[in-house]
């Protein structure tokens, strides 16, 4: 695995994440222990969750596995607050249904997550949500601090509220947070860099094929914004989902026909190759655009172990896979 470097005392986070946004909702405990056990085991330390995630049972699980596994100093916990969770009797009462309906019918899970949203409460951004929702959080992850605290699909409107702002500050004074930032769509995070609050030191936000343009504009923004410490980008969603899949398997297998790729490029885009995907969807997003992690679902052990050799094996070279984002971003595929 490979690791990056980042501030405030926090560990080298693995460049390949976890995201847990599934845990203890759509997937049940049993396979959900089992899949943070395999990232473990495969060398990654950066867990992404969320206060909403499972229904609010998803940081509750980490907690209990970090904690029997005496690996907290070792790991970056990530997690978020605004968007509060369903109401316990709901998830009592649905979610193992949901589970045994998913199972049998798993193209339905796109509907089952849009409805899970839609009962949680979003854009709950207040310096009292914040504080409570972080005591939480921490109770519930069973530690004293989190390595990331994130503005959870924050709208834009955050980066003016000082009060909050001020709130995080105060946090990573007390040293509950050790890096606070935010998530949400391409237009807040393409203002939270060019306004950049100083308190806000990462970013997450959804990165894959179908919009593989905002690199650039993360790369023009950097290149005029006046000198700061660098922002810890996180890439989410990179497939973009069983969609995004099909759509991504398609856009690449038409490189193989891109003329302004070189015949030796082109060779190395075999279709009927598993890890072709892989390969060229994370490290693309990983290699030569200053961001430092993405955080895939993996539950599947297959396709944990695809990404993690995808990762360290990639078959192209950073001028290649610049090559190849040029062409996948130009509309010519």
């Amino acid at each position: 695995m490979r690791y990056v470097s980042l501030p405030n005392g926090i560990p080298d986070a693995s460049v390949l994440g976890l995201g847990c946004a599934a845990m203890m909702g759509s997937v049940g405990r049993r396979e959900s222990l089992a899949a943070l056990a395999a990232a473990s085991d495969a060398g990654i330390n950066f867990f992404d969750t969320a206060r909403s995630y499972g229904y609010g049972a998803s940081e509750g699980l980490l907690g209990e596995f970090f904690q029997s596994s005496a690996r907290r100093g070792q790991v970056v916990l990530c997690t978020k607050f605004g968007i509060l969770p369903a109401e316990h009797s709901w998830r009592r009462t649905v979610k193992p249904l949901a589970r045994g309906v998913l199972k049998l019918f798993p193209s339905l899970r796109g509907a089952a997550r849009k409805q899970a949203g839609q009962l949680a409460s979003a854009n709950q951004f207040s310096a009292a949500v914040l504080r409570a929702s972080l005591e939480t959080s921490l109770r519930e992850l069973k530690t004293d601090y989190v390595d990331l605290l994130l503005m959870h699909a924050a709208p834009i409107g955050v980066l003016a509220r000082q009060d909050l702002l001020e709130e995080l500050a105060r946090l990573i004074a007390e040293g509950k947070v050790r890096m606070a930032g935010i998530s949400g769509e391409l237009d807040v995070i393409a203002a939270a860099l060019e306004q950049r609050p100083p308190v806000l030191q990462t970013a997450q936000f959804a990165c894959n094929l179908a919009n593989f343009g905002f690199l650039d504009r993360i790369a023009h923004i950097q290149a005029h914004t006046k000198a700061q410490p660098g922002v810890f980008l996180v890439a989410n969603h990179p497939f973009g989902g069983a969609v995004g899949i099909a759509e991504s398997r398609r856009r690449i297998a038409a490189l193989s026909d891109a003329s302004e790729l070189s015949a030796e490029l082109r060779a190395k885009l075999d279709p009927a190759d598993p890890l072709l995907l892989p390969e060229v969807v994370l490290s693309a997003i990983l290699v030569g655009t200053g961001i430092g992690a993405v955080i895939p679902a993996m539950i599947q052990p297959h396709h944990l172990k695809s990404n993690c050799r995808a990762i360290v094996e990639c078959r192209f070279t950073p001028a290649e896979l610049a090559q190849i984002r040029r062409a996948l971003t130009s509309g010519s595929v």
